[in-house]
């Protein structure tokens, strides 16, 4: 009974030395990514010292030029935007970027299913993963599921299935010519059916609207100036679903730049990619104009410059 009790002992041993090593192995790697994903999150999270900041889904990441906003008001600019992800990610990275300095204007495009309605968030820790130690960071993880306060005590479950991703991320640089902007060439040739909800059956999502709210606040008090934005969306003629959103700004005094429904978009196909992104041409006509709403909330706020 003794030796089976003394193996169980050094297997959990070797366990906790195996999963150090697995810590002290990605964490290097993390570290000293320059390319792909993790290399734009450490990027974002640890050197960007831009003015002018776009958080988003895709439609952010697709919808906004930051140098045309650069050559328009004279701002650094970069698109911190990401694929699939809204308010728990983009709060996260707030929290980390605005820790070494502050951005005098985040523009964030809301886009329904990421900020609003209710899904799946434990898809969006995913980009902060591996800044889970970092101050306020681990408590929207808690605030996701409460058993990830345990589940990230173990490297191996921290880093798990992401070795090859971040090998390939330390061998390549980063790509950084648009500024984080991926615009899209393609012109929509079909014309999609259109689904509309009923508001009866909006399920808005309370832990998103709590992040909206905690944005909104961090940034009054560090003294960002926030635009929150809706770009268009192609045979949109209808923004009830964002009516919460609405209030919010309403509450705290914040600009909403909404475009939803913008008729010199939303029926006209040669702007858009697909039924939900624009192409390079509507994203530019789109800047362009966003720009000029942007010089207005600039010359209204003497503490922008």
């Amino acid at each position: 009974m003794k030796k089976f009790i003394s193996k169980v002992i050094l297997f959990l041993i070797g366990l906790v030395i195996l999963d150090q090593l697995v810590g002290i192995g990605a964490r290097y790697l993390v570290g000293h990514s320059k390319g792909g994903d993790t290399g734009l999150n450490n990027y974002i999270c640890n050197q960007m010292e831009e003015e002018c900041i776009i958080f988003g889904s895709s439609r952010g990441m697709h919808h906004y030029d930051p140098n045309i906003i650069t050559d328009s008001l004279g701002m650094s600019c970069w698109n911190c935007s990401l694929d699939g992800n809204g308010i728990i990610l983009m709060y996260g990275r707030y929290k980390m970027l605005s820790a070494r300095y502050t951005p005098k204007i985040l523009i964030y495009d809301v886009q329904t299913s990421f900020d609003l309605l209710e899904g799946d968030n434990h898809k969006y820790l995913g980009g902060i993963r591996y800044y889970y130690d970092r101050q306020g960071i681990d408590t929207i993880f808690w605030n996701v599921d409460k058993t990830e306060r345990f589940k990230m005590m173990s490297n191996c479950y921290r880093y798990n299935s992401q070795w090859l991703q971040l090998i390939s991320d330390n061998i390549h640089s980063l790509q950084s010519d648009d500024k984080g902007y991926r615009p899209m060439d393609k012109t929509m040739i079909y014309k999609p059916k259109k689904t509309q909800l009923k508001e009866e059956e909006y399920k808005y999502d309370s832990l998103k609207f709590y992040y909206l709210e905690r944005l909104v606040k961090e940034c009054k008090a560090k003294g960002t100036q926030l635009v929150f934005a809706i770009s268009p969306q192609y045979a949109s003629h209808n923004d009830d679903v964002y009516k919460p959103l609405k209030e919010i700004c309403n509450r705290y005094q914040v600009p909403l730049l909404n475009h939803y429904c913008d008729k010199d978009f939303v029926d006209n196909s040669d702007y858009f990619y697909d039924s939900v992104h624009m192409n390079r041409t509507g994203a530019t006509k789109y800047t362009k104009m966003l720009v000029g709403e942007l010089r207005a909330i600039r010359n209204s706020k003497s503490h922008i410059s």
